[in-house]
């Protein structure tokens, strides 16, 4: 029912190992796919669209992006699967989001605008977080990449649109801005607070210079890509 796709690039064995447990621990889940970018870096979102292209030409309903640093009781999945067959609308669903001291990630957020990144590097405000309650369930066109539960008949619908799911030419970062946003022209994009996962965020672009780098020239291509239409 649900087919499940992992990008790993010089990920540690242990963490890969952990995250392939607990899947095959959900009755719900289907095919793994992991991409492996070690050899040949081709970017997030074109690793996760090989899968994409597997999924779409099987039976799955559902199919799951995760990263490998997410933790999640098995329940997760199946809470996931019940609220999108009740809700035939929606496309694409993001559980909240905690760190592993129970706080939360805050990664329902509103599109961005070039001010707020350069208000966030300065001063290291979050003015594109958003404030919700922890019960029922909100339209959100904005979800973390870290965590995509999505609807296969409305991957197709978006790639007959597009053309394409996650868009090739953002190598990492603003991908699932991007494709969230874009899900959301064809489905809603839900945020369900109600359902708890776990990410051990490492929050690379802010400690090394190489991915502070890539994290600014993709977000560029964003802005470019939406020019006129940031909100």
């Amino acid at each position: 029912m649900v087919n499940c796709s992992i990008v790993t690039y010089k990920t540690d064995k242990k963490e890969l190992e952990a995250i392939l447990g607990l899947l095959k621990s959900c009755e719900e889940i289907g095919e793994i796919y992991v991409i492996d970018n070690t050899d040949d870096n081709v970017g997030y979102g074109r690793g996760h669209n090989k899968a994409f292209e597997k999924t779409l030409s099987g039976n799955a309903e559902y199919h799951l992006v995760v990263n490998t640093d997410i933790k999640f009781t098995p329940d997760v999945i199946t809470r996931l699967v019940t609220f999108m067959n009740e809700h035939k609308d929606v496309g694409q669903v993001m559980p909240r989001v905690l760190n592993n001291d129970g706080t939360d990630q805050h990664l329902a957020k509103r599109l961005p605008t070039p001010w707020d990144l350069i208000h966030r590097r300065l001063f290291g405000s979050h003015r594109c977080e958003l404030e919700l309650p922890q019960r029922g369930f909100y339209d959100v066109k904005y979800l973390s990449g870290c965590f995509m539960f999505l609807r296969v008949e409305a991957m197709k619908r978006l790639k007959e649109l597009d053309g394409y799911l996650f868009d090739p030419r953002f190598f990492m970062y603003p991908e699932d801005i991007d494709f969230t946003r874009r899900m959301s022209q064809v489905a809603r994009t839900i945020y369900l607070p109600e359902v708890n996962i776990i990410h051990d965020h490492k929050r690379e672009s802010y400690e090394t210079l190489k991915m502070t780098r890539i994290h600014a020239w993709n977000m560029l291509k964003y802005f470019w890509k939406w020019r006129g239409n940031w909100r």
